[in-house]
């Protein structure tokens, strides 16, 4: 039952960052950052281009990797309102993250 409960939380997570939150797209040339938004607070996600040596396939042009990221904010304003500990934010992180991949995912095939 807690493990449903828990699933059921970050699921809510989840949507809650969905729903307050306005993931934007930004270049330079150090790269690619997802910025997730709200009038409260805003994390970032920095992706940088992958080379050849990372990967032993064969890389299509719009192959980005996660170099770092800054959530800081937004996990202690989770913390606050969901009352999370450290033992949640690796898991919000994973939904932080997904949702990142996603939003790049979608600008970078938006032409196709």
């Amino acid at each position: 039952m807690v493990v449903n409960n828990y699933i059921m939380v970050m699921e809510h997570i989840r949507k809650f960052i969905m729903e307050k939150f306005v993931p934007t797209v930004d270049e330079d040339k150090n790269g690619m950052k997802v910025i997730f938004t709200s009038p409260i607070t805003k994390g970032e996600i920095w992706f940088e281009r992958a080379k050849r040596g990372w990967n032993k396939k064969p890389l299509s042009t719009n192959t980005y990797i996660i170099v770092d990221c800054e959530m800081t904010h937004m996990l202690e304003f989770l913390n606050r309102y969901y009352n999370l500990n450290e033992n949640n934010y690796h898991d919000v992180r994973k939904i932080l993250i997904e949702m990142g991949m996603d939003v790049m995912d979608k600008h970078l095939n938006k032409g196709e």
